[in-house]
């Protein structure tokens, strides 16, 4: 049998006392506060649109023909909107960004030459450079639902896992105004879908408001789900400016 034997430290040693926490040299933030000042995903923002977390954004008139949108808490324009009646024009309505004028549109609609017509969409809409030959349009129709106030549906490029590439997914509008509800169909991204039914559907499924000067707020407000993507939010935009075009309305 082989015997191991034991080193015994010499008396005179000092070790230091047993610490959770390692020893800091000098200049080295505490573990503590790294852990508090930091998350896994670090600065990387991975908002869903699961979180139910909104942006607010006002539509400003300056023109006849032409408006701006900005946020609530900053009246700096981030993008104006444009009606326009040339017909070598790539639309009839078009987003432009406000800082840069020389930029071309970044989101355009062509109306409906017949806009009562029943099996015309309202509108097509694109959202990812227009002015190309190649472009992706995509069409805004009104609902056969039956029901109080009018219904739109369409199909709208939206991320529904952070980092991941937009897909299309069917939404709706219903119209009581001066409210205004985009509603997401069908169950939640990553939701089991055995069961669900479109009248089970919550306030959790509104994916963007609006409201016009005419409601008590005296404002053109859009409430946006947030992390959706741009294309999401640009067809938001110029789909509400669709529907009040559709009605006979406009923003004030």
């Amino acid at each position: 049998m082989v015997r191991c034997s034991q080193t015994k430290m010499p008396s005179d040693s000092k070790l230091p006392l047993y610490s959770e926490i390692p020893a800091m040299s000098e200049g080295m933030v505490p573990l503590s506060a790294q852990i508090t000042a930091k998350r896994i995903a670090g600065d990387v923002q991975t908002c869903s649109i699961k979180d139910f977390q909104l942006d607010y954004f006002k539509i400003v008139r300056k023109s006849a023909t032409s408006y701006y949108i900005c946020l609530t808490v900053d009246p700096t324009p981030i993008y104006r909107i444009e009606f326009v009646t040339d017909s070598t024009k790539i639309g009839d309505i078009l987003i432009f960004s406000a800082s840069d004028t020389a930029l071309p549109a970044v989101a355009a609609v062509r109306l409906s030459r017949d806009p009562q017509s029943k099996t015309e969409p309202v509108a097509m809409i694109c959202t990812s450079e227009p002015s190309l030959s190649g472009a992706s349009w995509r069409s805004l129709a009104r609902s056969s639902l039956f029901g109080a106030g009018e219904h739109y549906n369409s199909l709208i490029p939206i991320i529904t896992v952070p980092g991941m590439a937009p897909a299309l997914h069917k939404l709706g509008w219903r119209v009581r105004e001066p409210f205004f509800e985009l509603w997401w169909d069908g169950p939640l991204p990553l939701m089991w879908p055995r069961g669900f039914r479109n009248d089970d559907r919550e306030l959790s499924y509104v994916f963007a408001r609006v409201v016009t000067k005419e409601s008590n707020i005296g404002e053109n407000l859009i409430e946006m789900r947030r992390g959706g993507g741009l294309e999401f939010e640009l067809t938001v935009v110029l789909q509400i400016f669709v529907i009040l075009q559709h009605l006979k309305k406009e923003f004030t």
